[in-house]
C-alpha cells in the first residue's frame, strides 16, 4: 500500500470485489461500501489539486461526497434537493474526513485548520470571514463540526 498513490489506492479500492469492499467498510462504522468509494474519490481529486499546485480553496469537483447526516446538523441549506455546500468543494473533504478519520486526530485537524484559516484572515482585508467561507464551501458554523455525532 505504501507504493500507491492516493488516487490508486481510491480506484482499486472502487474496483475491489463487493465482499473485500465491505470488510473494508467495516472499519468505518458509519460509512457504507459506496459512501465510502465517493469520499476516497473525491478526497483524491482534492489531494491532486494540492500536489499540483492549483487553487484549492475555491475547487469544485464534479464528483459529490453523499448526503450525511452532518449536512442536516449543521444546518446546511438546499437548493432543491442538493444541498448548497459540503459536496463538491473543499469542505466535502472536511466532512470525509469527519467520517475517515479517528475522532482525536479528526479535533486536532480541526483545530490546525481553524488556525490556519484565522491567521490567513489576520492577513488580508481581501474579504470578510463569511466570503471566504463560502468560496471554500463552508457554512459560517463549520466550527460546531464535532459537537454532533456522525449518525
Amino acid at each position: 500500500m505504501n507504493a500507491l498513490t492516493f488516487g490508486n489506492m481510491s480506484k482499486m479500492y472502487f474496483y475491489l470485489p463487493f465482499d473485500i469492499q465491505t470488510k473494508i467498510a467495516k472499519n468505518y462504522p458509519f460509512v457504507n461500501e459506496m459512501q465510502l468509494a465517493k469520499l476516497l474519490a473525491v478526497t483524491a481529486q482534492f489531494r491532486n489539486i494540492c500536489a499540483h499546485g492549483e487553487r484549492l480553496y475555491s475547487y469544485k469537483t464534479k464528483n459529490a461526497i453523499p448526503d450525511f447526516p452532518i449536512h442536516d446538523k449543521l444546518g446546511i441549506i438546499k437548493k432543491g434537493k442538493q444541498y448548497e455546500c459540503g459536496k463538491h468543494d473543499l469542505f466535502a473533504v472536511v466532512i470525509a474526513l469527519r467520517y475517515l478519520l479517528p475522532k482525536d486526530l479528526f479535533k486536532k485537524f480541526k483545530q490546525e485548520l481553524a488556525n490556519l484559516l484565522s491567521k490567513h484572515l489576520s492577513a488580508t482585508s481581501c474579504y470578510t470571514e463569511k466570503e471566504f467561507l463560502k468560496y471554500m464551501g463552508f457554512p459560517e458554523n463549520w466550527i460546531k463540526i464535532t459537537r454532533y455525532r456522525k449518525l
